[in-house]
């Protein structure tokens, strides 16, 4: 606990900007959200087409976040939605680390990583606190430019302080990792919680695998379990997998020739491997899945007879 409170301590110190960037909406494109639920998505496209027209970013702005995302029954289209963070000319950081994306993910834009790489740094450098870590990801990998973990990583340590949980995330997985930093598994953890907390499913992931192995820390499957659950419920699908084993792993043990089943916790596994067969983004996990409902099935018929 001594430890931790140090590492907190030592933490804060890291030199912080004075200020971010502040994204701001105009009260006629407030006037504008307030209706979208009632308005047809095209009146709502040329009410926010016609501010932009007269100079309103905050319009363009939104304009690209709903068609990027298909928000509010907008049509997700990433093309369209690159245009309005283009349309921008960089007034915007919010909008220069969006249109940044569109280069990086490839979507809505042909991949081009050193066109990313320049358009996070000029929204870091415009204050904009998402792109402090995204710059520093893309120098840490070497993308699109020379590497340099050092600074990379620096990047994502001063804004994982200022409590952004995706910037926590990724300096915390360079902490687990010891990837341009010495690796410190305790530290990790401690700033990996931070996330958390935030629901950040990343880290929630990271979080489950750490008290898995006992990575710095005495092995818990009961923790485990409940960020491997709390990751899923975020979002990462992957987690239904690994929820699975989890529970075979404490409803079956074998000891020569003689089996011992839990049927209630492999009835529980079999659950979350219907859900992983169905849902995990990965085709060859997905089959495994369908094996270990099969498998984990057979083994409570046999606990019964």
């Amino acid at each position: 606990m001594f430890d931790l409170m140090i590492l907190s301590v030592a933490l804060q110190l890291q030199a912080v900007p004075d200020e971010f960037y502040k994204s701001e909406t105009s009260k006629e494109v407030r006037a504008v959200i307030e209706q979208l639920d009632a308005l047809p998505v095209e009146d709502a496209v040329s009410q926010l087409e016609a501010l932009a027209q007269n100079g309103d970013d905050s319009a363009l702005e939104l304009l690209g976040e709903m068609f990027n995302e298909g928000l509010g029954g907008f049509p997700n289209d990433a093309n369209r939605a690159c245009d309005y963070f283009e349309r921008q000319e960089g007034r915007r950081a919010d909008g220069l680390h969006n249109y940044a994306t569109c280069f990086y993910s490839g979507r809505g834009r042909d991949e081009d990583l050193a066109r990313a790489r320049s358009l996070y740094k000029k929204a870091a450098e415009a204050g904009w606190r998402m792109s402090f870590c995204a710059y520093g990801n893309m120098l840490v990998r070497g993308q699109g430019g020379p590497e340099d973990q050092a600074e990379g990583v620096r990047l994502c340590r001063m804004t994982s302080v200022a409590g952004d949980p995706d910037a926590q995330t990724d300096y915390g997985g360079y902490l687990l990792m010891g990837v341009g930093v010495d690796r410190d598994p305790v530290a990790a953890r401690f700033v990996l919680e931070q996330a958390g907390v935030q629901e950040q499913p990343n880290a929630a992931f990271l979080l489950a695998q750490i008290y898995q192995k006992g990575d710095g820390v005495e092995a818990d499957t009961h923790l485990s379990r409940e960020w491997f659950e709390r990751a899923y419920q975020w979002g990462r699908l992957d987690a239904a997998f690994q929820l699975g084993l989890n529970y075979a792993r404490r409803g079956f043990r074998q000891e020569g020739e003689e089996m011992f089943v839990e049927s209630e916790l492999m009835g529980r596994a079999v659950k979350w491997f219907e859900v992983a067969a169905e849902r995990d983004p990965d085709a060859k996990t997905r089959e495994q899945a369908k094996e270990m409902v099969e498998n984990s099935n057979r083994l409570i018929a046999a606990s019964r007879k």
